[in-house]
């Protein structure tokens, strides 16, 4: 009766490696699956006494060298199993189940299978052990482990709370209270967040105007008023938003979300460049395992100064998907059409259309992600000399440190070809913009966060009027829920 020793002393020792020995994470190193895993460990439940009778019976009757021929597989399996070569131990396990399936060989089949995705089997194995034996605790917080990643939610709190009625040791009851907290919040339908800070900018060019006064123009020479020049300014920024998602059926489908922004900029001294946006946007979003389509439809109020600018319908539909844990591919489409309220802006009505697409890759468990973006930008204006075409490039780096500091890095190069000829000029407008943003984060006291942010535009256009260059300079403090 060898297999029946070994199986003791391989028990023995498994006990052993998983009160010292870290499991690897089950798929997708999911939080949920982890707690359940450490609630089993401390269990400690898993010599298996009873439920062999039936393969005791069958062993009896077992010449030597059948038994000898399963010690061998049990062997191997065993050699991958400890290796983490869980799919390569299942076929084996199985192999040896279908000549005799003692409880041990039940085990290593399901926490196999649960290891390699094949959440059923495991289901199957964990519940036909429970059948044979219902003490068995540690077998029992695998199979809620199992359910949870079937998605269901109550059969997993279902075996959660049997345990837990049980009595088990402290920190299993811990672990057990931790993963039916993460269960409860799995299942949450409505989640929402709200953010909010105030700041102080330095802006070195608030009309955006050139460096000289005087430009030359055709047939002459313009001189630019006061305000018109690059001009410099202190503004006070206030930063708002909020975002509701509800969550309309199960785990990874269809979503809906609302949100609203809200920003200002009023400076000390020239109230004129005062700049005020609202939007609030709702639409679907779908979120399945390896993809995120997301449909916002919006609407964007704009002041200057203190009259009402333009209005803005927009739609936003974009697309990612997740070829794996580090990289993902994304696009996204901007439709917007803007009406100014003035009169006198009626030229700058506009059709826009945007396009987009670029690669993200994540790093160290998403602490850094770099975003690559190619895109190309169409303003169609009631007037051609506010009409253009522009291709841009971009790419951004974020980051953040366990000290709870976050970093985030952009730079953006685009040209724009107008398709007219701008007041006081003969040749057609063709401006190259660099922009680059940096921006620097620091949360404290859970809610709290400290920023400060660094902009700066460089834009150059074959029309002097139309070149200049921009840097701001913004501390904020905020809270966000």
């Amino acid at each position: 009766m060898l297999i029946r020793y070994r199986l003791c002393w391989v028990i023995v020792i498994y006990l052993i490696f998983s009160l010292f020995v870290s499991s690897p994470a089950y798929s997708q190193s999911s939080k949920v699956l982890f707690l359940a895993q450490r609630a089993a460990e401390s269990a400690g439940d898993t010599e298996f006494k009873q439920g062999n009778k039936e393969a005791d019976a069958i062993l009896q009757w077992m010449t030597p060298e059948e038994i000898e021929t399963l010690d061998t597989k049990l062997a191997e399996a065993l050699t991958l199993y400890y290796d983490g070569k869980f799919g390569q131990a299942l076929p084996i396990f199985n192999e040896i189940a279908s000549k005799v399936e003692t409880m041990d060989v039940m085990w290593w089949i399901g926490t196999s299978a649960m290891k390699s995705g094949q959440i059923r089997t495991a289901v199957e194995k964990f519940k036909k052990m429970l059948v044979l034996d219902p003490q068995l605790h540690r077998v029992r917080l695998e199979l809620a482990a199992a359910y949870f990643e079937l998605g269901r939610h109550e059969e997993a709190k279902r075996e959660l709370e049997t345990v837990k009625a049980a009595h088990p040791p402290e920190e299993v009851k811990k672990n057990i209270d931790r993963l039916l907290a993460a269960i409860e919040e799995s299942t949450r339908k409505i989640f929402w967040n709200v953010r909010f800070s105030q700041g102080i900018q330095w802006d070195t060019n608030i009309s955006a105007g050139p460096d000289k006064r005087d430009l030359a123009v055709s047939g002459g020479t313009l001189t630019l008023d006061e305000e018109s020049k690059k001009l410099s300014d202190t503004a006070s920024i206030t930063n708002f938003g909020a975002n509701v998602l509800y969550d309309i059926g199960d785990k990874q489908g269809l979503m809906w979300n609302t949100a609203l922004e809200f920003y200002n900029s009023a400076y000390f001294h020239h109230g004129k460049f005062n700049y005020l946006m609202t939007d609030i946007n709702t639409g679907p979003w779908w979120v399945g395992r390896q993809d995120i389509i997301k449909v916002p439809v919006g609407y964007t109020v704009q002041e200057y100064g203190s009259e009402r600018l333009s209005n803005i319908f927009h739609v936003n539909p974009n697309y990612e998907h997740f070829f794996s844990q580090y990289f993902s591919l994304r696009g996204a489409f901007t439709y917007s059409k803007e009406g100014f309220v003035e009169d006198a802006n009626n030229a700058l009505d506009n059709t826009t259309r945007r396009y987009e697409i670029g690669p993200n890759f994540y790093f160290f468990n998403r602490q850094h992600i770099v975003s690559l973006t190619a895109g190309y930008e169409n303003i169609d204006a009631r007037e051609r000399r506010f009409t253009y075409e522009s291709p841009f490039y971009g790419i951004s780096y974020f980051t953040r440190f366990a000290t709870n500091t976050e970093v985030f890095l952009r730079y953006q190069w685009a040209e724009k070809d107008y398709k007219g000829k701008p007041l006081l000029y003969d040749d057609d407008r063709i401006d190259r913009r660099h922009t680059f943003t940096a921006v620097l984060s620091q949360g404290f006291y859970k809610y709290f966060f400290a920023s400060f942010a660094f902009n700066y535009i460089d834009n150059y256009s074959n029309t002097e009027l139309y070149t200049f260059d921009k840097k701001t300079y913004t501390v904020s403090l905020g809270c966000y829920f």
